[in-house]
């Protein structure tokens, strides 16, 4: 994605089970992104922080998606930095961060080196196959 491609959804609304174009929720957004832009159609499912984890773990064991040791430009990627999770996706640009939906504050570009500043301690990346 160019920078021009992420800064169309930068500063788009949150909103709970959204997926776009104008709105997204976190697992919204990965998903539109994913299929407009690089081919991959996940998964639909409601995006209940219970489930999350599970949706993840049934994708891998299936062989849908692996876990990778370092982000790749178009990965997904499970935040956490406390009891519910958060997808993203990873782009290079700007050397490297997440691009999601955060509840109260809408689409951002978080600079890798920052997540854990924005509260993500832990982040597990996710290619697509």
């Amino acid at each position: 994605m160019t920078a021009d491609e992420i800064n169309r959804y930068v500063g788009l609304p949150w909103v709970a089970g959204a997926c776009g174009p104008g709105a997204f929720d976190c697992w919204g957004l990965l998903a539109w992104v994913q299929r407009e832009h690089f081919g991959f159609v996940l998964p639909e499912r409601s995006v209940d922080p219970n489930t999350m984890r599970d949706l993840y773990r049934e994708q891998v064991t299936a062989g849908r998606w692996r876990v990778v040791p370092r982000p790749l430009h178009g990965c997904g990627v499970l935040l956490r930095g406390g009891d519910q999770p958060h997808v993203g996706v990873y782009l290079r640009n700007d050397g490297g961060g997440v691009l999601h939906a955060s509840e109260g504050v809408g689409v951002v570009f978080t600079l890798k080196r920052y997540l854990g500043e924005a509260g993500y301690a832990r982040a597990t990346w996710y290619e697509f196959l």
